[in-house]
């Protein structure tokens, strides 16, 4: 049979005696990608990674696929990526998502989002007292009151297994049972709406519960309070799970408990913060909005939190497209997170990065390189975590194993060496912005790309925008002796209808 020239090429092209393989020009990438020119005060315009540009007129990936930026420290992968996504998403008018390690982002883009008519919040760890507020344990009370008691249940579990991870050692006794503490104690505030109303169920309240768990090595008055709660509650079921030991191992369990979570109670503006709620989620995803989220880079106490807030945001925001036609956000959302690999494990990040694509949210993955990730997430996860990002761009790294994976995917050149060799990886021009970009089903290419005080915008000193500073106030808890007065008054049968409530 003779071939058509265009069969002939898909045959060939697969065939014969060459590799195949060369670089992309500018000319091909730009076909598949979105051109947009900064200076341009209108027009329709889409965010992503740029691969072509020279500070005014860019290219960038504005397809619904995930991106993965790898550089070691000082590669400028802030300044070559971090930074000009951030202007094409504001361009755009698409939402985002974007750790800031050193809270630099947010002192030169902030200004700039908030005059183009964003929604502008932040979350502020290294100063809570200038921070929005955000209760990690609304949503669980939000479900509950719903009638969907497993999936408030499934957040109190994620919030458990990120302050408390896996145990490394080769007894998760103390882990396993320091969780589970945790979870009763956050499901009896959120299972009971009579005794604790909602601007009750908070850390600070979680703090008064696990102080009133011990008396001296016998189960106290917080167990005495569940006791009155059904067999069948959550709150119930995790705490006898744990009550119900030896006196000494209670003990030392309870020892184990208030060490896992005194990372929590370091600063009382931090369980301000963590006890308020001022930010909506569901706004991410139906007006332009940016979340920043700061977060010391020195020390990574608080990191947990970042972790925790990624993983309920994304449940608000699936939740949320499920409202609108094809189950798609109607503004797209991009989580842009630096220092990912640094961040505690996100529970079900691989199921997360799976299904966000087709509800219009994207995620862009900033790492220094895989050994992070894999000791985070465990190597399969970590691959999985990987392979959805199909747009990579490479700056710089040491890690053997990880340049020789990319050199093998930029393949074997007609004279039978490596298109790029590992040494050649190490070596690509930082201060001229080369990066090897690896973009879907396309040949790989080395890009050179502005550094971000070429871009156009940026050549003046910025005009930051001050941060928020909150009203002090301690949230609202009860004593001991309110607890107390509570169960006297069950013991005497003054109130039977108050108990009686619970969880009806």
């Amino acid at each position: 049979m003779k071939l058509t020239g265009y069969e002939e090429y898909k045959f060939s092209r697969h065939t014969g005696s060459t590799h195949g393989n060369r670089w992309a020009t500018e000319e091909e990438l730009a076909d598949s990608l979105f051109r947009m020119r900064l200076s341009d005060t209108k027009g329709i315009f889409h965010g992503g990674m740029p691969v072509i540009g020279d500070g005014d007129e860019l290219y960038v990936d504005a397809s619904d696929t995930h991106s993965l930026i790898i550089g070691s420290t000082g590669s400028k992968k802030t300044r070559l990526f971090a930074m000009p996504m951030l202007e094409t998403f504001r361009k755009a008018g698409e939402s985002v998502v974007v750790s800031d390690p050193k809270g630099e982002l947010y002192d030169l883009t902030a200004a700039k989002f908030d005059e183009a008519g964003y929604k502008v919040y932040v979350i502020n760890l290294r100063d809570p007292s200038r921070s929005h507020c955000w209760n990690p344990l609304a949503l669980a009370r939000a479900y509950y009151k719903r009638g969907d008691e497993d999936r408030a249940a499934t957040i109190v579990n994620d919030f458990a297994a990120t302050l408390i991870p896996r145990a490394t050692s080769d007894d998760p006794f103390w882990d396993n049972t320091a969780r589970a503490i945790f979870r009763g104690l956050a499901m009896m505030m959120v299972e009971n709406s009579t005794l604790f109303p909602d601007e009750m169920v908070t850390l600070a309240m979680l703090r008064v519960l696990g102080k009133e768990i011990n008396d001296d090595g016998e189960p106290g008055l917080t167990y005495e309070l569940v006791k009155e709660y059904p067999e069948y509650s959550m709150a119930r079921m995790n705490l006898d799970s744990v009550i119900r030991g030896s006196e000494k191992t209670f003990g030392n369990i309870c020892v184990s408990y208030d060490a896992a979570i005194q990372g929590l109670y370091i600063q009382k503006s931090l369980i301000e913060m963590l006890s308020g709620r001022s930010i909506n989620f569901n706004e991410l995803g139906t007006r332009k909005t940016i979340l920043y989220l700061i977060m010391p880079d020195e020390k990574t106490t608080l990191h947990m939190i970042v972790s925790l807030l990624i993983k309920q945001c994304y449940v608000q925001l699936i939740d949320l497209a499920q409202q609108y036609d094809y189950s798609r956000l109607p503004i797209r959302v991009n989580f842009l997170l630096d220092e990912f690999s640094s961040l505690p494990e996100i529970p079900d990040m691989s199921s997360m990065i799976s299904a966000a694509r087709s509800r219009n949210i994207r995620f862009h993955l900033v790492i220094q390189g895989m050994n992070q990730l894999v000791d985070k997430y465990g190597y399969a996860v970590a691959h999985t975590i990987k392979g959805n990002c199909s747009s990579w761009a490479f700056l710089n790294s040491r890690e053997l194993p990880l340049l020789q994976e990319i050199s093998d995917l930029c393949g074997i050149s007609d004279d039978g060496y490596p298109m790029i060799s590992t040494t050649q990886l190490q070596r690509l021009d930082k201060e001229n912005g080369e990066a090897l970009i690896l973009l879907g089903r396309h040949y790989p290419f080395i890009a050179h790309l502005p550094d971000i005080s070429q871009y156009v915008g940026y050549q003046e000193e910025p005009r930051v925008r001050s941060l928020p500073k909150r009203n002090s106030g301690s949230p609202r808890v009860y004593s001991h002796d309110q607890l107390r007065h509570f169960l006297q008054k069950r013991s005497a049968k003054e109130d039977d209808d108050f108990f009686d409530s619970l969880l009806d």
